[in-house]
């Protein structure tokens, strides 16, 4: 008997059984990203129940429904029944903050037209006094977003407003954080001779290349991890991008991978992606 609750991480259900794969990605077109290794191991170690059932504008009794015929035996609490009322309890530093006093970003019309809001997002929290509170209302939960500021710049919420609009609440804190993408380790900076010396150490059918320029945001990511996922220990993946994409390099963080990377102007940079 495997007891779960709301707050258990979809990693622990994996592991316990891997038909949950399929009952879990089922439930919604947000959560068939856990059919893919790669998105899977990047998103399951780090969202509970709970949290999934927002991104998939599901309910707890969703998931229990799907993962009691797996074996699986759900603890209620109280936290719980409020989630499937879509009551969300907000943590008090929102609770007490007049809504004129908040931030509000709205990155859905940079999105659509293919840009991408990092930059402004970053520079807006820099702009804000500590305490201060940023929310961003997206069409979906940014959890690479969520991930990188929480690292010591910002405490954050999510609440689902529909299907197609989340707002995520960050509460700047007092200590600050450099985040430039130069200072993580498996991420090198590249010229241009360097960067072609790293290519003609790879035969022509060992270089996989993927152009993602084209693809509308949160594609160019979703496109490069499912590559990713089937290359080879011998081969290299050679991105065309439009710029250099923060929230792909956070989500590789933490794995075997080595990323090149060549920035040749504002809107064209080229990366080299290899296994360590």
């Amino acid at each position: 008997m495997n007891t779960i609750d709301s707050h258990t991480k979809i990693s622990k259900i994996l592991q316990e059984n891997k038909a949950a794969i399929e009952a879990i990605a089922s439930l919604a077109k947000p959560l068939e990203k856990l059919r893919n290794p790669l998105m899977r191991k990047i998103m399951a170690s780090r969202v509970t129940i709970a949290e999934a059932a927002k991104m998939g504008g599901c309910t707890i009794d969703d998931f229990k429904k799907a993962l009691q015929p797996l074996g699986f035996v759900f603890e209620e609490s109280t936290t719980d029944a409020l989630a499937n009322n879509s009551a969300v309890e907000k943590p008090q530093w929102l609770i007490h903050t007049p809504i004129e006093q908040i931030h509000f970003f709205d990155v859905r019309p940079m999105l659509q037209s293919g840009n991408d809001p990092l930059k402004e997002i970053m520079q807006r929290l820099k702009g804000m006094a500590p305490q201060s509170i940023l929310c961003i209302i997206n069409s979906f939960i940014p959890v690479p977003l969520i991930r990188l500021l929480e690292k010591d710049q910002a405490l954050s919420f999510t609440e689902t407003i529909s299907d197609t609009e989340y707002r995520t609440y960050f509460l700047k804190v007092d200590k600050q954080k450099d985040v430039a993408v130069a200072q993580q380790d498996f991420v090198i900076m590249e010229d241009t001779d360097s960067f072609q010396q790293i290519i003609n150490k790879y035969t022509a059918h060992r270089i996989v290349t993927i152009d993602v320029r084209s693809i509308p945001m949160p594609g160019p990511m979703e496109a490069i991890l499912s590559q990713l996922e089937q290359l080879k220990n011998d081969e290299i993946l050679l991105v065309h991008h439009k710029r250099i994409p923060v929230y792909l390099l956070e989500s590789l963080a933490d794995q075997s991978w080595i990323v090149h990377i060549h920035s040749i102007s504002d809107t064209e940079v080229n990366m080299l992606i290899h296994k360590k």
